[in-house]
């Protein structure tokens, strides 16, 4: 009997013919950085490498490409940017200037980039901020926590002071933001919002003066006054007013102290001066009277939200000042 297969024919396999293997990808040309030309990229990858030839492997560009970018900037500058020398090539004196440049451009390039990616993700980062104590006393605590719920992972560093050494510590790039009274306009200062307020007489509910609906500074020069620094925007105020008048202060208290300033008017009888702004809480709960005054020159103060001009925020103070701001001009 024929032999027959122990496998049905189907089920008879065959060695498979092996298949060619895809051939792999070329290395992808290194692109720019961005917002770098190429050929500025390019000059930079020769100096690093020290030739055409390895700049053009550490891009996987064809050398040719890379030394006709050269050559067209050289030509478009109108000098050498480059020494060629036998065994590679050097930066002329020309060619450090524009490598600084490039260099200073790819840095700022990273950072802005990194700046945006923050504002679009992160939103965390401190704020250094400064701000009048009569602003830290009320509205900007509110202010801050209403911010801290929509962006917990920013912190703050709050300091207190006057008007002058906080426009001080803005110029100096100690704090990035301040809350200012009337601070100085124009220079190197830049207003970004601000809000009216103009300085009102502050007294006890029993004080004469108590029941007027408006006084002007002369009214109140009969009484004992209690003044702030020199350094503080509503002096400064005062001063201005008194200026273009006959009229003469002699404070019974000077202090920088907010809190010193208003409890003279509660208990001793006096008389100071603040935005309603800053003693709005003591009016509120009846323990303090702030009367409007009719002289012009008080009439402008205003409370102004400040950053260096030309500084560029981080996106954590840039942020905060977009909240700041709104604030301000929402009354």
């Amino acid at each position: 009997m024929p032999a027959t297969s122990r496998f049905p024919a189907g089920l008879i396999t065959r060695p498979a013919t092996p298949r060619p293997m895809p051939p792999r990808p070329a290395p992808r040309p290194a692109t720019a950085p961005p917002m770098l030309p190429r050929a500025l990229h390019y000059m930079d990858e020769i100096a690093r490498a020290g030739s055409v030839r390895k700049a053009a492997e550490r891009l996987n560009v064809a050398a040719s490409a890379v030394n006709r970018q050269l050559i067209e900037l050289e030509e478009e500058m109108g000098l050498e940017l480059f020494e060629r020398l036998p065994r590679g090539m050097r930066a002329t004196a020309a060619g450090e200037l524009m490598l600084a440049h490039i260099r200073r451009q790819r840095g700022e390039g990273e950072a802005l980039r990194q700046q945006l990616q923050e504002l679009r993700g992160a939103r965390r980062g401190q704020v250094r901020l400064g701000a009048i104590e009569a602003v830290a006393r009320g509205l900007l605590p509110e202010l801050l926590l209403d911010f801290h719920r929509q962006h917990a992972r920013i912190a703050f560093t709050v300091t207190l002071g006057g008007t002058a050494p906080l426009v001080q510590q803005v110029l100096a790039e100690t704090l990035e933001l301040a809350l200012a009274y009337n601070p100085p306009e124009g220079g190197d200062l830049q207003l970004l919002a601000e809000r009216a307020a103009p300085l009102q007489a502050v007294v006890a509910p029993g004080h004469p003066l108590a029941g007027r609906a408006s006084l002007r500074l002369a009214d109140c020069l009969a009484h004992p006054i209690a003044l702030s620094c020199q350094d503080t925007g509503g002096r400064t105020l005062i001063e201005e007013a008194l200026a273009g008048s006959s009229l003469r202060i002699d404070p019974v208290l000077e202090s920088d102290s907010f809190e010193m300033l208003s409890r003279f008017s509660a208990g001793c009888g006096g008389v100071s001066f603040h935005s309603a702004i800053g003693v709005a809480p003591e009016v509120a709960r009846g323990t303090l009277v702030a009367i409007p005054l009719a002289d012009r020159a008080l009439a402008r103060g205003r409370l102004a939200l400040v950053a260096r001009r030309g500084r560029a925020l981080s996106p954590a103070a840039a942020r905060l000042a977009e909240h700041l701001a709104a604030a301000l001009r929402a009354d």
